[in-house]
């Protein structure tokens, strides 16, 4: 029902003077109504017009104002019809019983008019409200549901795009691989090892997005295990693995210990990959590398975890762009990667129900905070 419809009001009474009365004083502002004598001409009318409101007489022959109450609010069509019960008893007795059966209201008889009004007034806007947002509600599930499916569609789509990419990329790594021995064989000129060595970059560089953008659309599709993670031992596994490859590095490292949680162990070691990674990666120009993994407790008791390093940093004022695939704020020819490593990150934190965010300047470092809500 729009606001601007009238409202119609069932009247239920036995006695036909209170019917015209309350008639009167309704219509007097606005409202439509509706009139029964009793319990089963009100259970026809409610079926053939579905009231607003119900204004309901206690001692009725037959089906008497508790027991229609009753069968109303225990339907779920009509349960949302609120209900003003009026009776000439005035003990709280008679109260607690309209209340017990389900009506919202209690008027006494002889009713004053204006507490009728006001009473039918908040009523109905409480109605009016409750129906608008059970509407928003549904709305917003049916969006939900719509974006949802594309989701679901556009990952089935990356997925399916870059599995079928890598046949044609490798038989041009595997030929460009032939031909570089067949012009190793000849003595081919430099300008054909040129052109020779930038088809195999490419053909790399290729390679390794598809593979970063698969993991991103496998983040997006795979069941959370949720399980008690220790992320300090699991970031000093990732850290020697980088020390093992790059032995000759000046590296300080300081990981607070005991760092547990509760998440998805395979999710939470991908995210510490690629932000110690990308921590490694973006200090390689430094004299030293320095590393912090640490925690800290906020006002509103969360967890918040940090990774800092002392790398080439960035300007926040492209921070938006971080956490988007294939956005990079560094060329690949100064430091190299596809682009799709935050993201995944950011994915990681989400589907955990957590926030990840950054703080850095250029040549100052970078500091990347998240939250876990698993």
């Amino acid at each position: 029902m729009t606001p601007s419809a009238v409202q119609t009001i069932l009247i239920v009474d036995d006695e036909i003077q209170n019917r015209e009365l309350f008639e009167n004083l309704l219509r007097l502002q606005g409202y439509g109504t509706l009139t029964a004598a009793n319990g089963e001409e009100a259970l026809k009318a409610i079926a053939e017009h579905s009231p607003d409101l119900i204004l309901l007489d206690i001692m009725m022959p037959g089906i008497d104002g508790y027991e229609l109450a009753v069968v109303l609010k225990a339907d779920s069509v009509t349960s949302n019809i609120p209900i003003i019960m009026v009776s000439a008893h005035i003990d709280c007795k008679a109260r607690l019983g309209a209340l017990n059966a389900g009506a919202e209201e209690f008027l006494s008889k002889p009713v004053d008019p204006t507490e009728l009004w006001l009473r039918v007034r908040n009523l109905l806007r409480l109605k009016t409200f409750s129906e608008l947002q059970k509407q928003a509600h549904a709305r917003l599930q049916e969006r939900t549901a719509q974006l949802e499916a594309s989701n679901q569609e556009l990952q089935a789509f990356a997925y399916s795009v870059s599995h079928d990419l890598r046949t044609p990329l490798s038989s041009i790594a595997g030929f460009s691989n032939l031909l570089q021995r067949e012009i190793d064989k000849n003595s081919g000129t430099e300008r054909a090892m040129h052109y020779l060595s930038r088809i195999n970059t490419g053909a790399r560089q290729m390679s390794a997005s598809i593979d970063a953008l698969l993991l991103l659309t496998q983040v997006s599709r795979t069941d959370i295990c949720p399980q008690r993670v220790d992320l300090s031992a699991m970031a000093q596994v990732v850290l020697d693995g980088y020390l093992e490859r790059e032995p000759d590095r000046l590296v300080r490292i300081d990981i607070e210990p005991d760092l547990l949680v509760q998440g998805d162990p395979n999710l939470l070691g991908q995210l510490l990959d690629n932000l110690l990674g990308n921590a490694w990666k973006f200090s390689s120009q430094q004299a030293q590398v320095h590393v912090i993994f640490s925690s800290a407790t906020h006002a509103d008791g969360k967890t918040v975890y940090a990774i800092k390093d002392n790398g080439s940093g960035f300007d926040m004022a492209y921070s938006d762009k971080l956490f988007a695939p294939f956005e990079r704020l560094h060329s690949v020819s100064e430091f190299p990667g596809t682009g799709i490593g935050l993201a995944t990150v950011h994915r990681i934190v989400a589907r955990h129900g957590g926030k990840v965010w950054a703080e850095s300047a250029p040549g100052c470092g970078a500091t990347f905070y998240f939250t876990l809500g698993v």
